[in-house]
């Protein structure tokens, strides 16, 4: 049943396969809830990310992982001779993407018919591809190979589909596994290229180009407003961190944007009159369905398309048809509404929220960033990198235009300001605010990586004692101190430490430490000097009573406690009996139960200008009344 289920709710989360039906918002939660209850989730650092389906190369992954493995060099074959084997004899140019990240990895020159040795990420998703250059253009071409770096080999992403239908086929009985569906890849060795036909152009990875003919238009959107396909001419914008594209609705309310594949376009318009409530759009090959290149929202992975109308013959009235692969269009809002939807998203370590869009199921991740920013001198700082992951995919989320706001813990420290690190290397300041612990300042796109506090050398040290209670041993006491804020620790020479006097006998005293050099703050802290304790020496019993015996203790003492209960864990039936005399050596404690076992144990006080302090209990004795 489980695989019944994960396969329905694969097809509906990704709007792809064979048979595919749009199902009912309660239909889709019910899967959901069985999925979470019998797959459950994905670990991820001390949180969870729901799992949403079994798919090895496309599971929630560490998006900052640094696990680099080597590959090859790789043979590229010439593909133009068809009984050989042969390397190619000319230089191949490969464009490496790396889906993982959303961004071109490298690009790669074959020498002596092989591509040299490659740096990869382990567990990383890459396109490799064979496109123009700028005005060079390349006289081979080559069908993309969409590959996953697992166990530091390529595996064919695409081939996974059609091995798994193959071995459910031949092993009808038997449990798909995870080690069975990681078998389900094909291995990578080499690459085949063919000469380029009529000189077309591969300067753009277009998502709508070579897609299976019967597919073609589904390159097309249907853009909405209030149920029904809006007018011509209105203009969309598709905005990456690569390119801005625009399109304009034609007479049946359809837009026909050329966009790069596996690249996000965060969706908007500039037409006075609507609104679109933000999300990223993607285009995604999805051949190992039978299918071409289809649009998706990258914060769902809910397709994005077509919407299939019928005319009622009578009436003329048109309305949506329910087909097998209707698909979600472009919705457009009146002015103001785009973000009435919008919730907060909270990152997995809880340090960070941002908020300026309907987040769906996109996941929040941040971290430190070790690196240094000479322009801040000898200012403490923190460099962090805040990032959008899609958990259906395992990879980036890239949302490149919008007004987000982004509220950070401020780590323990005060924030003097706030900057984001340009592309060139630069500092831009941001305009931020601190409040309670914690600072709010803007961004126009998420990932916000390279997001740098700077930090104010005026400290609010938290210290540390070695100890910060002591039993009384007629010495001086003296624990030692370290000082934080925030992430820092201070090193000795950056604070001065002052005690109070005395410190020997039983009270209260004080920890002063001053910081120093460039830092300023002070901070007091008290540890204390309990008196020595005492212990039950014997116990009497007697007639619904009985006597306690205790070692005197005579220095640094006022007087004793003695608790007395009918549970040996003195969680009932406890009472206390309080002996003010230092020099009193025991007491009767009567009217108790007869033939009952009481527990008995002691403690000492000494009261220092009208202050307590207490000794730790003694060892429980017991005794039985008559």
């Amino acid at each position: 049943m489980i695989f019944e289920i994960r396969k329905e709710m694969d097809e509906m989360i990704r709007g792809e396969g064979k048979g595919f039906k749009r199902r009912s918002v309660c239909r889709i939660a019910v899967l959901a809830a069985l999925l979470v209850v019998m797959l459950g989730s994905t670990v991820f650092g001390a949180s969870t990310v729901k799992k949403y389906h079994d798919i090895p190369a496309y599971q929630m992954r560490d998006v900052y992982s640094q696990k680099q493995v080597k590959i090859g060099p790789i043979d590229v074959r010439d593909g133009e001779k068809l009984y050989s084997e042969s390397n190619v004899k000319d230089d191949v140019t490969f464009t490496i993407y790396n889906s993982t990240l959303q961004k071109i990895d490298q690009v790669v020159t074959t020498k002596d018919g092989k591509l040299p040795e490659l740096t990869l990420t382990e567990d990383f998703n890459y396109i490799f591809m064979v496109l123009d250059n700028g005005s060079e253009r390349s006289q081979r071409r080559m069908n993309r190979c969409y590959i996953w770096i697992h166990d530091g080999k390529m595996l064919d992403i695409k081939s996974y589909e059609k091995n798994l239908a193959q071995w459910e086929k031949d092993n009808p009985d038997k449990k798909v596994t995870d080690t069975v569906r990681v078998k389900c890849y094909n291995e990578i060795t080499s690459f085949k290229v063919y000469n380029k036909e009529f000189n077309e152009d591969t300067s753009r990875l277009d998502a709508n180009k070579n897609a299976p003919q019967e597919t073609k238009e589904l390159g097309n959107i249907f853009v909405y407003y209030k149920g029904k396909p809006v007018g011509e001419g209105v203009n969309i914008i598709f905005t990456s961190d690569r390119e801005t594209v625009e399109a304009k609705t034609d007479v049946n309310g359809k837009v026909h944007p050329v966009l790069l594949e596996d690249v996000n376009y965060m969706v908007s318009t500039d037409d006075s009159r609507y609104d679109i409530e933000p999300f990223p759009i993607a285009a995604k090959d999805k051949s190992e369905y039978d299918a071409g290149r289809y649009f998706y929202d990258h914060s769902t992975c809910h397709r994005v398309g077509l919407r299939y109308e019928v005319r009622d013959p009578k009436t003329g009235e048109v309305r949506i048809e329910p087909k097998d692969d209707a698909l979600n269009p472009i919705v457009l809002l009146d002015k103001g509404q785009a973000h009435k939807h919008d919730k907060p998203l909270t990152s997995l370590s809880g340090n960070v929220t941002v908020e300026g869009m309907q987040f769906k199921d996109i996941v929040l991740l941040d971290r430190k960033v070790n690196r240094d920013i000479p322009e801040l001198g000898e200012k403490d700082y923190r460099v962090m990198d805040i990032t959008t992951v899609n958990p259906h995919r395992g990879e980036i989320c890239k949302l490149a235009s919008g007004d987000f706001t982004v509220t950070t813990s401020s780590f323990g420290r005060t924030v003097d300001n706030v900057y984001r690190i340009d592309a060139n290397g630069a500092l831009q300041e941001c305009d931020f605010e601190q409040k309670n612990g914690k600072v709010r300042f803007h961004v126009n796109a998420l990932p916000a990586e390279s997001v740098v506090l700077e930090y104010s050398n005026e400290i609010n040290p938290v210290l540390k004692l070695s100890a910060t209670a002591y039993t009384y041993n007629g010495k001086v006491r003296k624990p030692s101190v370290a000082v934080k804020a925030g992430e820092k620790t201070f090193s000795a020479s950056e604070f001065a430490v002052k005690y109070s006097g005395g410190r020997k006998n039983v009270g209260k005293y004080s920890v002063t430490v001053t910081m120093k050099g460039k830092y300023t703050g002070k901070k007091t802290v008290t540890f204390r000097i309990n008196p020595k304790g005492t212990a039950v020496q014997k116990l009497t019993k007697g007639r619904k009573q009985m006597k306690v015996t205790w070692k005197a203790q005579k220095t640094q003492v006022s007087g004793y406690r003695i608790q007395y209960s009918t549970s040996s864990k003195f969680k009932k039936g406890t009472h206390i009996k309080t002996v003010k005399s230092y020099k009193t050596k025991s007491l009767k404690v009567k009217k108790l139960k007869a033939k009952k076992k009481y527990y008995v144990r002691i403690q000492t006080y000494k009261t220092v200008g009208g202050i307590k302090y207490y000794s730790g209990w003694s060892k429980t004795k017991s005794v039985k009344t008559k």
